[in-house]
């Protein structure tokens, strides 16, 4: 009895050393959205009915000014998960692979794995693509879709290929497979919650990426004579050729012409139905988060809610993504800690996807590899005030093929400007430059909460020394990207100099 009773005890002690090792470590909860532009209320948008989304940004740093490194999915969820920028590890189309290039990268779920995190991939994280997953960064294999998951509800919609580019079916939420991917999120989070690891779960939503399709009761929730797109569909005055993408991504649907060109009527059970699927995606966050709450679990896990780039619902005729202006390239990215200092509060300071990575490995203690392109976060969300980047970089080649780029235009964002350069591959010679004041409203035009390029200013003789300033931030940018100041560069005399976690 002596013997069984020191091993029971010793076993104790075991338990207790492990619930200490793990106690201090928060879980991370890793919310990625398809096709999300900043369409939510709690972004100002006057047609979003986002209730669960904008209650969570109450308790969480709001980033108003966030960008992807690459207006498509692929580039740039490799971008986030990787920490390095597209160029460094030459993926700028979807069918790129990573690993075909640096086999030997550690992904930023993979940094959590090795570190003594249960890490775990439901629907779409990396890619949409079995090809384009990555096992390696996963302590169990990834789940993209379960057999049954369908796209379509409705018959005539069941032909493979392309079918209605939007759908209303009157059903339940798990008739689609962002339903029936919260419902398997939901019990995943229980099955970690009783294990003795802590966790890094990651939930990527598919919608509202093409078709629009959601349960009908959240086409219900709109106005289909809000969607109206009215006088938008002039194109940038100015632009060159190569601004504008050739993918035609909603060319194709049942009834939508090859080129796009759609008549008012379509464009706007298109908006309409953008807006329904961000609503269904709201509703099933919604449910995840709250049974976050009901576990306890969101007093130790740090929740990251992103859009991996955003959309174009017609303005400018353009649909879709694959550019570098800022409805394409602006996400929401919304992060809440456990202890977050002045939760609700938004930070208008730079930032860009890239910086996720060392931000969750700071918040979480674990050493990041030396080689990352992103900088921490942490003092914004210590300090919504604090100075972000002095411009982030978005890029987008052309053609937009799996091969190696012909051109290729970068593009930075300062405070109030965006600067483009499209230059031959090859060479690096100058093909096109782009110059856009968000101060000017003849350049570019506010609305519902979002900005659309208007005209291209890089020949206004009054703006030659903002064009040439830009220019030689644009020489240093393609060679090195811009680290984030620190806080000791801030005007702000009375700003603390210490970074504490939040």
């Amino acid at each position: 009895m002596r013997a069984i009773a020191l091993l029971l005890f010793s076993q104790l002690l075991f338990l207790n050393a492990a619930y200490a090792a793990t106690a201090d470590r928060p879980n991370v909860l890793f919310i990625a959205i398809d096709d999300l532009r900043p369409a939510l209320g709690c972004y100002g948008d006057p047609l979003a009915k986002s209730p669960h989304i904008d209650q969570f940004a109450m308790g969480a740093r709001r980033f108003d000014r966030a960008y992807t490194q690459q207006a498509v999915c692929g580039p740039s969820r490799t971008s986030l998960l990787t920490g390095r920028l597209p160029d460094h590890t030459r993926v700028w189309h979807n069918r790129n692979r990573f690993r075909d290039v640096a086999s030997d990268l550690v992904t930023l779920p993979q940094l959590f794995k090795q570190s003594g995190y249960q890490a775990v991939s439901l629907g779409k994280i990396f890619s949409g693509n079995e090809q384009e997953l990555d096992p390696v960064s996963w302590s169990v294999p990834e789940v993209l879709k379960v057999t049954g998951w369908k796209n379509y509800r409705l018959p005539e919609n069941q032909n493979s290929g392309k079918q209605a580019a939007w759908e209303a079916a009157d059903v339940d939420d798990e008739a689609y497979s962002d339903g029936k991917l919260a419902s398997l999120a939901i019990k995943r989070l229980d099955e970690l919650h009783r294990e003795q690891q802590p966790f890094f779960l990651a939930v990527g939503f598919f919608k509202p990426h093409l078709p629009f399709n959601a349960p009908k009761k959240y086409w219900d929730l709109y106005d289909p004579d809000r969607f109206v797109l009215g006088n938008d569909e002039r194109p940038v005055q100015g632009a060159p050729e190569l601004a504008s993408h050739t993918h035609r991504e909603l060319g194709g649907y049942r009834g939508i012409p090859e080129n796009e060109h759609v008549d008012a009527p379509d464009v706007r059970r298109l908006r309409h139905g953008y807006y329904a699927c961000v609503s269904y995606v709201d509703a099933q966050v919604g449910k995840l988060l709250a049974e976050l709450e009901r576990m306890k679990l969101d007093r130790q896990t740090i929740v990251v809610l992103w859009g991996d780039h955003g959309f174009s619902l017609g303005e400018n005729g353009r649909w879709c993504k694959g550019t570098n202006f800022e409805c394409d390239t602006r996400v929401p990215l919304l992060i809440r800690t456990p202890g977050l200092a002045r939760p609700g509060v938004a930070t208008k300071s730079l930032v860009q996807l890239v910086d996720l990575y060392p931000t969750l490995a700071d918040l979480a203690g674990l050493t990041p590899p030396d080689n990352l392109d992103g900088q921490s976060l942490v003092p914004i969300l210590n300090d919504p005030q604090a100075p972000g980047r002095d411009l982030v970089l978005s890029q987008f080649n052309r053609p937009w093929k799996a091969t190696t780029p012909e051109q290729m235009g970068y593009s930075i964002r300062t405070a109030a400007h965006r600067y483009t350069r499209w230059v031959d591959w090859n060479t690096r010679a100058t093909m096109a430059e782009e110059l856009y004041d968000y101060t000017d409203r003849e350049s570019v035009r506010p609305q519902d909460a979002h900005l659309f390029e208007q005209k291209n200013v890089v020949d206004d003789p009054a703006r030659t020394t903002l064009r040439d300033r830009l220019r030689q931030r644009m020489d240093q940018t393609m060679t090195t990207p811009p680290p984030l100041r620190s806080p000791s560069e801030s005007s702000d005399p009375n700003r603390k100099k210490k970074k504490k976690r939040p």
